[in-house]
């Protein structure tokens, strides 16, 4: 036992001299440690692979060490080897994790330093380390079915790329697996108007956001205006809109948000979307709430 540090530990154990060292599940040890040491360490050093004999997948083996012995010393970081290869450049060919592996964030570094100075429990509780940063959220991204969402596009995938391609850039989907569609016609300014606004109309019950701004759009579109149910928010500054086209607006039971500023539209339109608790915005930086007020 000597001679082999390794040794050591499974014949104390198997002697019965000595009990497997053992972490508790709400220590700081298996909260803050482990899942750092199963994300960055244990491909090299783990249940398949074991470099210089040193696995970190458990309590008990980050304790015994490796083949040099042993790699953290409880409270003191000095001669806790380990760590002194964590902090080590990428550069270096002694570097833990190697320069092929994502490296430890620096609060990930300060999480293991504190937990080392501490004396390297695996029962110690959470709250009783002080200062250690606060673990990032990991953001869980659902995935999308590619097949389900090509079938629900289905019946207007014809008609989309056609306008699309007839509109560059104007007409896109509001996200990767929806399949109702934003307008942004602002992009071309007074080359597109009435008669083009009028083309999207089979599109009109999956247009959930639409920004005609400075576009030469008129009273003429009212009607296809009002046909678009989904529409959420609509933007038709600097447009040559007037009151006709807030009426024809009121249909629109999902509309949450209009931008009438630069228009020919007079305040006493609004305060009839009070009932419809629609957010209107018509400049001066002043807005028209749900009751009417200003």
């Amino acid at each position: 036992m000597l001679f082999r540090p390794t040794m050591a530990y499974p014949v104390k154990e198997w002697l019965g001299l000595e009990r497997r060292p053992q972490a508790t599940p709400n220590s700081f040890y298996s909260v803050r440690i482990a899942p750092l040491f199963d994300e960055h360490c244990t491909g090299c050093h783990g249940p398949k692979r074991q470099k210089a004999k040193l696995r970190l997948d458990s309590y008990a083996d980050i304790v015994r060490g490796g083949k040099h012995g042993q790699v953290i010393k409880a409270g003191n970081l000095h001669d806790s080897e380990l760590f002194a290869r964590l902090i080590l450049p990428a550069s270096n060919a002694r570097a833990m994790p190697p320069d092929s592996k994502p490296p430890l964030t620096a609060d990930e570094v300060t999480v293991v330093r504190l937990w080392i100075t501490a004396g390297a429990s695996g029962v110690q509780p959470v709250d009783q380390i002080k200062g250690a940063p606060q673990p990032l959220v990991q953001v869980q991204f659902a995935e999308i079915d590619e097949v389900a969402v090509a079938k629900a596009r289905a019946p207007l995938a014809v008609v989309v790329q056609k306008l699309q391609s007839r509109y560059p850039n104007v007409i896109e989907y509001e996200s990767r697996e929806s399949v109702d569609l934003e307008v942004n016609a602002s992009l071309m300014n007074s080359s597109f108007g009435d008669a083009d606004l009028s083309a999207l109309g089979p599109l009109s019950d999956h247009i959930v956001w639409a920004d005609l701004s400075g576009t030469a759009v008129t009273d003429a579109s009212a009607t296809v205006l009002g046909t678009m149910k989904q529409l959420r928010v609509l933007r038709l500054m600097n447009t040559k809109i007037t009151d006709e086209t807030v009426r024809a607006l009121m249909g629109l039971n999902k509309l949450r948000s209009l931008t009438v500023v630069g228009t020919a539209v007079t305040e006493s339109s609004l305060p009839v979307l009070k009932r419809k608790k629609i957010q209107v915005y018509d400049g001066n930086d002043v807005q028209v709430s749900p009751d009417g007020k200003r």
